[in-house]
């Protein structure tokens, strides 16, 4: 294209708006790249506590799971006849102090109900891990979330059953997503491995 033909006004008034839309869509691309970032960060901040790997962001205080270490340091368990050491009462104090009687009773209780416990066999996996270990050991059959919980937890108490239901839902749509195994039905939602 001749741009000789443009007069001085018209080639300004281009100009102008150029460097205008090149700052807009600076700002544009800025906001953009943040607002993406945040989300793709709580996203990943979700998978990794569905995935029992959960890290903190610098938006939300994830949850972490105390170690066996931690846990028998919190609450020692003495034999049966005999009395508990004097660390061992000055531990569980401590403890009780940080926790009020009725906060421990809840605790407990929370702890207790919040999921069930995996399979001896996939004691050291994450739920993740242990559903595709199930999903692949019997390629090619049709499992759907009830069948999948009891491959890997095997008798679940119905107080749980609910909650447990829509945690082994959600990681079961993040595998399929992530082409771990195949999704063959939606309603009720059905899964297979075809290795």
């Amino acid at each position: 294209m001749d741009f000789s033909v443009l007069t001085s006004d018209f080639k300004k008034q281009l100009q102008q708006q150029r460097s205008r839309l090149l700052k807009e869509r600076d700002g544009i691309v800025k906001a953009a790249v943040a607002q993406a970032s945040q989300t793709v960060d709580e996203n990943i901040s979700h998978i990794n506590a569905l995935l029992g790997e959960a890290a903190a962001t610098p938006t939300k205080k994830a949850y972490t799971r105390p170690s066996k270490v931690d846990t028998i340091a919190l609450f020692p368990k003495a034999p049966k006849g005999k009395a508990m050491s004097s660390k061992s009462t000055a531990t569980k104090a401590a403890t009780k102090t940080k926790l009020s009687g009725a906060k421990l009773k809840s605790a407990k209780s929370k702890n207790a109900a919040a999921s069930p416990k995996l399979e001896s066999a996939f004691s050291d996996l994450t739920p993740a891990q242990a559903i595709v270990q199930v999903l692949q050991g019997a390629s090619g059959c049709i499992f759907n979330v009830d069948e999948v919980i009891a491959g890997i937890y095997g008798v679940v108490n119905a107080d749980v059953m609910p909650k447990t239901r829509q945690k082994i839902g959600v990681t079961l749509g993040h595998c399929a997503r992530r082409g771990e195994f195949t999704k063959v039905q939606s309603m009720p939602a059905q899964y297979r491995w075809d290795g």
